[in-house]
């Protein structure tokens, strides 16, 4: 097998390539949307600790797209020696909007947001693994 990721990156990275699919990855991960709607609707100062709740949910979502698209990632260069291009766009897009979201927010709020996301993703996991099992 050759190395071309190189290349396969500077294929993403053409201009005619991104054109065409600009709408797709914004599609694939939609941010625009939230958080101006979050803006716009808690804009009053009294609004603060409700958008901070928001915003974790916010963080949350693109955390947990980033998350899929990493195992989808992980799992096709497991299997098949490599990942698909669109997969990679797509949780860098996702890992760049949710870093976004973090500089909102102060580094023990991140910390305990990783924590908890993590948390719950490992306990996703093990519940859908043993069903039986009380969680």
């Amino acid at each position: 097998m050759t190395y071309d990721l190189p290349q396969r990156l500077s294929h993403i990275a053409d201009v005619d390539v991104v054109s065409a699919d600009t709408s797709a990855f914004i599609t694939a991960v939609d941010i625009d949307d939230a958080a101006r709607t979050l803006a716009d609707a808690m804009c009053d100062p009294d609004d603060a600790e409700e958008l901070y709740g928001a915003l974790a949910s916010l963080w949350l979502e693109l955390r947990l797209q980033w998350q899929r698209h990493n195992d989808v990632a992980n799992y096709d260069l497991m299997r098949h020696g490599e990942a698909k291009p669109i997969d990679l766009v797509r949780g860098s897009i996702s890992s760049y909007y949710f870093q976004r979201i973090e500089s909102l927010l102060q580094p023990d709020q991140i910390q305990c947001l990783n924590q908890r996301a993590l948390s719950l993703i490992d306990s996703l996991r093990h519940s859908m693994s043993h069903p039986d099992e009380a969680v």
